[in-house]
């Protein structure tokens, strides 16, 4: 079925739906002879009500976006300091091709670190189609698939709103609200760099034409943006890993058996260079610097087209229309893959001679089997330990479709809307390089693999294990020649076939759509002393599917748990149905005291319904201060990528010291690396939150604007995997504990061997809660000059409280806060000037230290000792915009962003020893810009 058939299936289906609460046009009140201004309010459906409420709302303005110099929204959403902390917002930074790196190309909003998935986006009030390919096991919208030059202002709600928008908004709402009154034609391009003598270049052209008729409205905007990569290599802090891996591309090899000490093949002999060749525990190995080959930022480019149309069919009705198409391609790249415990066949002829010399001489010492000779080792598997040569790369293609069509107006005094909502996001990834099938691999390793492609039986393969049974076929009986895998001299040279077999592109194919329908109508109900409550009442009905379809290459089966060494990509076939009904009342309790209430029921065709309360409360002492409070609870079904998740290859070091029965009883044992899995569970239920919260908005004069508020969000039953709960339940008799080998794949549970988990399959499950509160605070100054201008001074900041989480009663409340990821304080300060044409504004962005997560080994790799505790260093950035207004409608503007290319802090926790989500590793970067309005 093509796209074009999927498209109307969806508008016809769109016609015979039902209704949905949305976000509805505020009338700001005025004079009775004075026009009308529209205005959307995020944070009630109810018309007429003051903007500063009693719901926390932060705005960004169409000059603000301008000014900042971002060139997509998640860049606009990272300036945020609600959207900081934990790995929750996410950008292209950290995409790539594994499954436990964000989907390449795409970017999520996450506030008050709670997940993406927490976080309700909406476009002009209503709802977007998720990204086609989910972030692990989580569902979330891609705000990169929003063209920046069609956003007039984003507006973050960053509390809950359930009873407004919808039960999901447990961290809030990001809502984008898109230009739609232009009028005539402007074009703008820019280029932007950075000044570190690498190309991580930035091209963006965009054209917008409005034209207002006697009843019409009509908007095109049109963007087109490419950006090269940013490399870990291209910067000193990441160049190279603190760490560097232990397997590379020169192998280590050991039989296991007669074998004490790995070998590897040597400088002397063409083998693994003098600086990179080690000794560690197991022996001689050759070092690889993962950082060589790991994009910060991957290649990036898409093209955009949004439309708007608007008609006044009657004086109270109007029909109104958006389109919304984009294209995006992008590039994500980690490191080689590695190959553990590889068999090798000893009778290969590609086995260098000092090599076999090395290793003769290694197996000598034996003691009951002391070897004199190579051919000692025939007829039994040498493992090898290594990384292939080139690094697993994935190109994924997107595209998202957003139609909207309705109808609002005015009756009787009430307003009212209706509309129609279609979306649709479809994305497909192939492998550029790095991709090797593990069963082809180890047939090419062992003899089995002929030139042609037949397979003979010279070894009979254990893939789950990975071993090797020798039996004695050969290509050669059956008058062909055999295609062996080369693991020496770097892996170098290969046979062409032996790479056509042993490649793959696994490629990947993901679909979501979204069809609503909604509609409210609000007004004047009942006249009390203090004035007239207002209400609003809503519906909305709305059928999501979301199809994620990996290659049958990536597909792992119980005889082959790893079919693509070191890659997988999650998988997830779900639909379902849902429907709500809301009312909200603004309730005058006096003239300078209002009371919000709304209750709101969701139901879900698969896991039932739920209705959700929210009060707030506003009151002007009088013109200087404004106090306002909220309380409200929320319901979040697990996502469609939860519902309908397939099996994730996925990895995990067993942590001995919390889970010592998992290491034979040693808890400060080195626990086993495993290769895990991810498994999906009928039996989820959904994720409950109550939030709440308090603050004044204060005006000591007209010129000076304070607001601090406290929030507070407590969020149960979360859905996820936590690994070392998981682990004690299963060794407490809750899930199966069997022998290697013997554990099916897509079953939850642990294989164990000699006392050691070394396989586990753990399960998305119902976790237990997290809690976070802190304080917003902002300050706003203004300053009006005779002769030197306009200036605006602004500061805005964030504390965090607490974060605390109870993963399970086992392991015991985590505080996150000041930890890992968490900074406590996040601030933003700017000074903007403007007078006559020219414009200015110097910004600073601070993020609070924090206390680093290194491995013991990272922290012996730096000289420090194991129980070391380490502090991620503080970080500033400044910014600086000049921009300039010519009189024939043209305007200039250049940009720097990190003024004084100030170096994120080193992070050791990180394998890029940068934190790209709180940090930046870009350095100094410029951007010149220039528009023509026609």
């Amino acid at each position: 079925m093509n796209k074009r058939t999927h498209l109307y299936q969806a508008i016809r289906l769109a016609i015979g739906c039902s209704l949905v609460c949305s976000a509805a046009v505020a009338q700001s009140a005025q004079g009775p002879e004075e026009a009308i201004e529209q205005v959307v309010v995020t944070g009630t459906h109810i018309k007429g009500l003051d903007t500063e409420g009693a719901v926390q709302v932060v705005q960004i303005g169409r000059e603000d976006i301008e000014a900042s110099g971002a060139t997509s929204p998640i860049e606009i959403l990272q300036q945020l300091t609600q959207t900081g902390g934990g790995s929750g917002t996410f950008s292209t930074a950290t995409g790539g091709p594994l499954s436990s790196d964000t989907p390449v190309g795409a970017a999520g909003v996450s506030l008050r670190g709670l997940g993406a998935s927490a976080t309700l986006v909406l476009v002009n009030g209503r709802r977007v189609s998720v990204s086609s390919f989910a972030k692990g096991q989580e569902s979330f919208v891609d705000v990169n698939a929003i063209p920046l030059a069609a956003i007039e202002r984003v507006e973050v709600l960053p509390s809950g709103a359930a009873a407004t928008y919808g039960a999901d908004a447990v961290a809030g709402v990001v809502n984008f609200v898109l230009r739609e009154d232009f009028e005539g034609s402007e074009i703008s391009i820019s280029h932007g760099n950075s000044t570190a003598g690498s190309d991580e270049g930035k091209y963006n052209l965009n054209w917008v034409w409005g034209h207002k008729g006697e009843r019409s409205r009509t908007m095109l905007v049109a963007d087109f943006f490419t950006r090269n990569a940013l490399y870990d290599r291209d910067r000193d802090i990441s160049a190279n890993s603190v760490r560097p891996s232990q397997q590379g591309i020169y192998p280590s090899f050991n039989d296991l058996f007669a074998m004490y000490y790995d070998q590897t093949e040597v400088a002397f002999d063409g083998g693994c260079p003098d600086d990179q060749f080690g000794f560690g525990s197991f022996g001689e190995y050759c070092e690889f610097n993962t950082n060589a080959y790991v994009a910060t930022q991957d290649e990036y480019e898409s093209a955009s087209l949004v439309g708007t149309f608007s008609y006044q069919l009657t004086d109270n009705v109007e029909w109104f229309n958006t389109a919304m198409v984009q294209m995006n391609q992008s590039r994500g790249t980690s490191a080689p893959a590695n190959f553990s415990r590889a068999p090798f066949d000893p009778e290969s002829p590609l086995w260098p001679e000092a090599l076999q010399a090395d290793i003769v001489e290694e197996g000598a010492f034996s003691e009951d089997y002391p070897t004199d000779s190579f051919s000692d080792f025939y007829g039994y598997p040498i493992y090898a330990w290594g990384k292939f040569p080139d690094p697993r790369a994935v190109e994924v293609e997107s595209e998202s479709v957003r139609l909207v069509t309705g109808l609002r107006g005015a009756l009787s005094g009430w307003d009212w809307e209706l509309a129609a909502n279609i979306g649709r996001s479809e994305s497909e990834q192939r492998g550029l390089s790095g991709l090797y099938r593990s069963e082809t691999f180890y047939n090419a390793s062992m003899g089995n693999l002929c030139a042609d492609g037949t397979l003979v039986n010279r070894w009979e393969l254990d893939l789950a294990r990975p071993d090797a049974d020798y039996v004695g076929e050969t290509c050669e009986s059956i008058g062909q020649t055999t295609a062996w895998y080369n693991p020496f001299g770097g892996q170098a040279d290969q046979l062409e076939v032996v790479d056509q077999y042993v490649r793959t592109d696994a490629r990947r194919n993901g679909v979501s759509e979204l069809i609503a329908i909604d509609g409210n109508i609000s007004g004047s109900w009942i006249e009390l002393p203090a004035g007239t409550i207002q209400v609003a009442v809503g519906g909305e009905f709305r059928r999501e599917t979301v199809q994620d379809r990996p290659s049958g290459d990536a597909i792992s089966t119980t005889l082959n748990p790893e079919p693509i060494l070191g890659f997988s990509s999650t998988s997830a076939d779900a639909e379902r149905d849902q429907w709500a009904v809301c009312m909200e009342q603004m309730v005058p309790l006096a003239s300078n005291t209002e009371l919000q209430l709304a209750l709101r029921y969701d139901h879900y065709d698969s896991f039932g319904g739920d209705a959700n309360p929210k009060v707030a409360l506003r009151h002007a002492f009088n013109d200087a201060i404004i106090f306002r409070s909220n309380w409200s609870t929320s319901f979040r079904a697990p996502s469609l990528a939860q519902v309908g998740a397939g099996t994730l290859l996925s990895s995990y070091t067993v942590d001995c010291s919390v889970t010592p029965a998992a290491c034979d009883g040693l808890a400060d044992e080195d626990g086993e690396a495993l290769l895990s899995e991810e498994v999906g569970n009928d039996g989820l239920k959904p994720e409950t939150a109550t939030t709440w919260g308090v603050g004044f908005l204060l005006k000591p004069t007209d010129d000076t604007e304070i607001s601090i508020d406290y929030w507070n969000i407590e969020h149960e039953n979360l859905i996820g995997v936590e690994e070392d709960d998981f682990i004690l339940r299963a060794l407490a008799g809750e899930f199966p504990v069997v022998a290697e080998g013997e554990l099916a794949t897509g079953m939850p549970g642990l294989e164990m061997a000699g006392g050691f988990v070394v396989d586990a399959h753990f399960q998305l499950t119902n976790l237990g809660w997290q809690k976070t509160s802190g304080v917003d605070m902002a300050f706003t100054q203004y300053f009006d000059t005779e002769n030197w201008g306009r200036f605006r001074f602004t500061l805005d900041g964030t504390y965090l409280e607490k974060f605390d989480k109870l993963p399970s009663a086992a392991l015991g409340v985590v505080s996150e806060a000041g930890e890992y990821t968490y900074p406590r304080w996040l601030a933003n300060s700017s000074l903007r000037w403007s007078y006559q044409n020219w414009s200015a504004t110097l910004g600073a962005r601070y993020t609070h230290s924090y206390m680093d997560d290194p491995s013991p080994r990272v922290l012996e790799a730096v000289g420090l000792p194991g129980d070391s505790l380490v502090e991620v260093d503080p970080w500033t950035v400044f910014d600086l915009s000049v921009s300039r207004d010519f009189d024939n409608g043209s305007w200039l503007s250049f940009r720097v962003d990190n003024l004084l290319d100030e170096e994120p802090p080193l992070v050791l926790g990180t394998s890029a020893n940068v934190d790209h989500f709180n940090h930046n590793s870009m350095g100094r970067f410029m951007t010149l810009r220039y528009g023509h309005a026609f």
